[in-house]
């Protein structure tokens, strides 16, 4: 299997020779850079900034590039998440609203390349991306991406929170079951301490916060990190229930916490 650094860098290339002057900035975020990707079962995670927004001639162009990267690396198909967002996207959602409509392009494990709105859940990630990400192409990208405010940065993630219940009625293999309940756990964190953890480090303060969840938060963190079977279903079932009570747990704090505030 091709390492996830030579996919990086033969994508790097590809997209700076194919997009000379329309790629500004190219960044890795994610468990690569997090420091806990698990090589079977990780996906590469990268933020693309643009000159501008995205558009169907564009999409033509990029759907030849992660085609001809799918060949190249085939064991790594359906594994490249790409977001692509051009910097006044980015400059336009960190001024808060009002704010002028743009589009996105994204690509993701289950989910074609295809165009978006910019909506303002998406500061989340480029938030991460100004904090976090690594730099394969293009200035530093706190150089390049906006500081944007912490205040509509949880507004975003308190969103995502919200919509966990809905989204997980839909996940019924343990990979994705998994997957719920370790990205619930770092959106928890998140919110809780203000910091941005990888899924693997926000299990354990995560199963602390809730005793009687242990078990389903460790069982989630070894299938996903430790080569778990599609036929291992463990305690699965629950995973709707918990994320069901963290959500709430989480929006019942931030309630009364704005309640304090006035």
């Amino acid at each position: 299997m091709t390492p996830p650094e030579a996919v990086l860098a033969d994508l790097r290339t590809a997209w700076a020779d194919a997009l000379p002057g329309r790629l500004i900035g190219l960044y890795a975020h994610g468990s690569l850079v997090a420091g806990d990707f698990a090589p079977e079962r990780s996906d590469l995670d990268l933020l693309a900034v643009l000159d501008r927004d995205p558009d169907e001639e564009l999409l033509d162009v990029l759907a030849g590039l992660h085609a001809g990267l799918d060949r190249r690396h085939p064991r790594w198909a359906g594994r490249i998440e790409v977001e692509y967002v051009s910097s006044s996207a980015v400059r336009d959602a960190a001024a808060g609203p009002p704010v002028r409509e743009h589009a996105i392009a994204r690509v993701s494990p289950g989910e074609l390349l295809h165009l978006l709105p910019a909506t303002s859940h998406r500061v989340v990630t480029w938030s991460s991306v100004r904090d976090h990400g690594r730099t394969l192409l293009g200035p530093a990208p706190d150089a390049l991406l906006p500081a944007i405010d912490p205040a509509l940065v949880r507004a975003a993630l308190l969103d995502h929170v919200r919509d966990w219940p809905e989204w997980v009625t839909g996940m019924t293999t343990p990979g994705a079951r998994s997957y719920a309940v370790l990205t619930l756990c770092r959106a928890y964190q998140r919110l809780r301490c203000g910091r941005q953890l990888s899924k693997r480090r926000a299990a354990a303060p995560t199963a602390a916060a809730f005793p009687h969840r242990a078990d389903l938060i460790a069982w989630a963190r070894d299938w996903w990190y430790d080569s778990g079977r599609d036929d291992d279903l463990g305690p699965a079932g629950d995973v709707p229930a918990f994320v069901r009570e963290v959500s709430a747990a989480v929006l019942a704090a931030e309630a009364d916490a704005r309640g304090h505030d006035r």
